[in-house]
């Protein structure tokens, strides 16, 4: 149950992270909001995401 609600959690800041930055393209915004929806695992999620803004190129 505790891995359930730190998934919760890392997801809730996440969105909400993305959607109040301004400075981040709608295109990468989805792409990230869909990397938030399909993984589970908060430390691989964090990592995804990560690795997704470091390689963008618009």
């Amino acid at each position: 149950m505790a891995d359930n609600l730190d998934e919760k959690a890392v997801k809730e800041v996440l969105k909400k992270i993305i959607e109040n930055n301004n400075t981040i393209p709608y295109k990468a915004k989805a792409e990230i909001k869909a990397i938030i929806e399909m993984e589970h695992n908060p430390e691989k999620l964090l990592q995804e995401c990560l690795l997704y803004m470091l390689s963008y190129r618009g």
